[in-house]
């Protein structure tokens, strides 16, 4: 899958409880741009705050949009919306092994 569209979360998947942004994200977060993924930053409090966070981490340039998170779908093919492609960075070992996980799995 080549320009891979990546939805990234900000409370507790990019930043922690206290809003501090998590080991090897920005790193992790340049890999995946480097390797041609489209990087989105979304949240349920809305794209105001994802900009803000985004901001105040000096990354807003990573990200190609901002937004909320669907609270429902509407698709002709409802089946591809939701994928075996979501990861839980807290289940993981670092960011870092999650960008090099998605990039050998899903990038050509």
């Amino acid at each position: 899958m080549k320009n891979a569209n990546v939805f990234v979360d900000v409370d507790l998947t990019l930043v922690d409880a206290n809003g501090k942004l998590l080991d090897g994200a920005r790193e992790a977060l340049q890999r995946l741009r480097d390797e041609g993924c489209h990087l989105f930053l979304w949240s349920s409090v809305g794209a105001d705050y994802c900009r803000k966070v985004a901001a105040i981490y000096c990354m807003t340039e990573f990200f190609e949009g901002f937004t909320a998170k669907p609270d429902i779908i509407i698709d002709d093919m409802p089946s591809t919306c939701v994928t075996d492609f979501v990861y839980d960075v807290r289940l993981e070992q670092s960011w870092s092994a999650l960008a090099e996980r998605i990039i050998e799995k899903h990038i050509d």
